[in-house]
């Protein structure tokens, strides 16, 4: 590139947008133009990143900036983007006053968090939902579905708000309708076996929706449920997942798929551990048989050294 040459930048747009746009989005303007004006028509984001010492997520949004004002900027070798950036930029304040003045939607997505946080938002939490639009890529009426998810369970801290976000991005999440459904589901049958293992205020994640979605997908839910609090008896503290897991996968092998064939399944290994499972003492009914009953909390014990040793094995 020659040194002397200048790039020319037209008033009209330095009129209209020099004290207004942010300042970093002028500068990755410009230097585009300046890339185009000596014949680079084939630049990548990663290369005028390069240049400006910017991250290439921050070169992307300016870029897409200047087309929804319609000054886009033509090249013959558009650059292939990620969906999603692996970190949130680091917006400024210009950058984020210039949203909110610009753009009536998210003025009102901000109202909407003030009424369910209840409290005025600071410049910090307005940076986070701005982000989980950007940055995220998810619409409006996503987030504000979200912030009355979480508000409505207990959770107002912004922190807990963009954990939640991520994991609807990473699950496509990407509609309203798509917002509501993701929602039933947890709410319906996850957030059932989450307490069910006595877990409480917590979605799942990860490996826990991975362990709910194919148990799901193979057993009846009152059979987990019934699995889930066996587990809980016996797991107080850390990950109850991996024991009920076990406990599915040998019902599985066993042929048990309803509550009575698990329940009769316990009662017959209660029976094989002979008096210990036995009651003190037996009553006679009124039509005259022996009614029996068991220490099922002794049973769980003995189903509890049996599952750690399978488990060890």
């Amino acid at each position: 590139m020659a040194e002397n040459s200048k790039t020319s930048i037209r008033n009209d747009f330095l009129n209209k947008y020099v004290s207004t746009a942010p300042t970093t989005y002028i500068v990755v303007y410009i230097c585009a133009q300046k890339f185009i004006q000596e014949g680079n028509t084939s630049f990548t984001d990663a290369e005028l990143a390069e240049y400006l010492k910017m991250t290439e997520s921050d070169v992307k949004k300016a870029l897409e900036f200047w087309e929804s004002c319609g000054e886009k900027i033509v090249r013959t070798s558009p650059a292939v983007y990620r969906h999603i950036p692996s970190a949130a930029p680091d917006y400024s304040t210009d950058e984020i006053n210039y949203y909110m003045s610009h753009n009536d939607s998210f003025k009102s997505l901000l109202n909407s968090a003030e009424s369910y946080l209840g409290k005025l938002l600071t410049m910090s939490e307005i940076r986070t939902l701005y982000s989980l639009h950007d940055w995220l890529r998810l619409p409006l009426d996503v987030i504000e579905i979200l912030l009355a998810y979480c508000c409505e369970n207990g959770h107002r801290s912004m922190r807990y708000i963009e954990k939640v976000a991520i994991t609807w991005a990473d699950d496509g999440v990407d509609s309203a309708a798509a917002a509501l459904d993701h929602i039933k589901d947890y709410s319906h049958v996850y957030m059932r076996i989450m307490k069910a293992l006595g877990i409480y205020g917590k979605n799942p994640v990860g490996k826990q929706k991975e362990y709910m979605k194919k148990w799901t997908e193979g057993m009846p839910l009152d059979l987990i449920l019934y699995g889930c609090e066996k587990t809980a008896l016996v797991v107080t503290s850390g990950n109850p997942f991996p024991y009920a897991d076990k406990i599915f996968s040998n019902w599985k092998k066993d042929g048990i798929d309803s509550v009575e064939k698990a329940r009769a399944a316990d009662l017959r290994f209660a029976e094989s551990r002979g008096a210990k499972i036995q009651k003190p003492e037996s009553r006679k009914s009124k039509f005259n048989y022996e009614q029996r009953s068991w220490d099922f909390e002794e049973l769980e014990r003995l189903k509890r050294e049996e599952l750690r040793r399978n488990l060890e094995e």
